[in-house]
């Protein structure tokens, strides 16, 4: 009976340990798609606000009267910096600069 149990603990163990490391070993492709999918939404998003902003500028450029003239000039400032406006840097290009 004391071999029995011992060998069940023995294989319980085992079937623990083997868990544990299949575990580890899926954590890494799961982390690395999770960061792929939020970097996607966070594209989609900054894309969205992007054409929503570019929306409102022009929308506030043709409502603008030519009496108006320097809103109209400050409008198409705006909208030049928006066209300009390059993505935020990541933190692995930020890691790149600094070290």
């Amino acid at each position: 009976m004391a071999d029995d149990s011992s060998e069940i603990v023995k294989e319980a163990a085992e079937s623990v340990a083997f868990t544990n490391v299949k575990t580890v070993g899926e954590a890494a492709a799961f982390y690395t798609g999770l960061a792929m999918k939020n970097a996607v939404e966070v594209s989609a998003n900054q894309s969205t606000l992007a054409s929503v902003l570019l929306g409102k500028v022009a929308e506030s450029i043709i409502s603008t009267s030519p009496s108006e003239g320097g809103a109209d000039a400050a409008n198409l400032g705006m909208l030049a910096k928006m066209l300009q406006m390059a993505p935020p840097p990541t933190q692995t290009s930020q890691r790149t600069t600094e070290g």
